[in-house]
């Protein structure tokens, strides 16, 4: 098949700038903004995507729908197409793109098959369009070469030869990596400002850590999407698990995420998180509760 139309849930910061990208490429982007935020609709309008109202209307007019959400709204959504699905007679490809294991992922894939979708395994690792990177989608499954139709689109779309899982479980040992890094980074500079060694700590990293200090400097945003990461933790757990190793690492970035999430600035988002406060202000402020 071509695609031609590609419907795009929801349009958050990724979401958003793939299909600015695509729609950039000639692509026609469509969304449907029915119950959606005031911040995705102004999203979803700067970056030229066409409201269609309706979810039957999304499926009922895409070639490719691409789920790009938290992953705790994975599989909801993908019933919620699968409903639409059999309400409207389509035979649409359906990507779950979203940070879900590799089981979660094949639970998906059974729900959007048994209405009569065509499901393709999605992981999408690197930033978004709207800040000038090129994600890579890698795709499984039978049906993955129609999500590879939009290679070089704005987006690079490695084709895996594998299963369904294939794609999901490369997402989440590549992001238990970045991610579970992320968390032990704030878990350990939290840790030191509570016991009144968050200067000692970072005298001695001057010292002996420079590269691992630089790359603390990211935990000044992590505010920003720590409640998006939670659910993604728990994910890359239950995949750890699935393999026979240890969960634990990465139950435990959840519970740090968690508390982030939870903190005076949890409520920040990409577009509103405060980039010129400092490392030692912003851990400060992630142990303070949200009022």
């Amino acid at each position: 098949m071509t695609v031609e139309t590609v419907g795009v849930m929801s349009p958050g910061d990724m979401g958003s700038g793939v299909g600015g990208a695509l729609k950039k490429s000639g692509l026609r982007v469509i969304t449907a903004l029915d119950g959606r935020s005031d911040a995705s609709k102004q999203r979803a309008s700067d970056e030229g995507f066409e409201d269609v109202g309706s979810l039957d209307d999304l499926v009922r007019q895409s070639d490719l729908i691409l789920s790009i959400l938290v992953p705790s709204e994975a599989l909801s959504f993908a019933q919620d197409v699968a409903e639409a699905i059999v309400r409207t007679d389509s035979q649409v490809a359906v990507a779950d793109c979203n940070a879900v294991s590799p089981a979660t992922g094949k639970q998906i894939g059974d729900v959007i098959t048994a209405a009569g979708g065509k499901f393709i395994d999605a992981g999408i690792i690197g930033g978004t369009p709207r800040r000038g990177a090129t994600p890579r989608f890698y795709a499984s499954g039978e049906y993955a070469p129609i999500l590879g139709e939009l290679d070089g689109k704005g987006i690079e779309v490695p084709v895996m030869s594998g299963p369904i899982g294939q794609a999901s479980g490369l997402k989440m040992v590549y992001a238990s990596l970045t991610k579970g890094t992320a968390a032990l980074y704030a878990s350990t500079l939290m840790t030191a400002k509570s016991l009144g060694l968050y200067e000692e700590l970072i005298e001695e990293m001057e010292l002996s850590q420079t590269g691992t200090l630089a790359a603390m400097e990211r935990v000044k945003t992590v505010s920003a999407q720590a409640f998006r990461w939670i659910g993604e933790m728990e994910e890359i757990a239950a995949t750890f698990a699935d393999a026979g190793t240890s969960p634990a690492t990465h139950t435990g970035a959840a519970e740090t995420f968690q508390q982030i999430a939870d903190s005076s600035i949890g409520h920040e988002r990409v577009d509103s998180v405060d980039t010129s406060r400092s490392l030692e202000d912003s851990i400060a402020a992630m142990l303070k509760s949200a009022d």
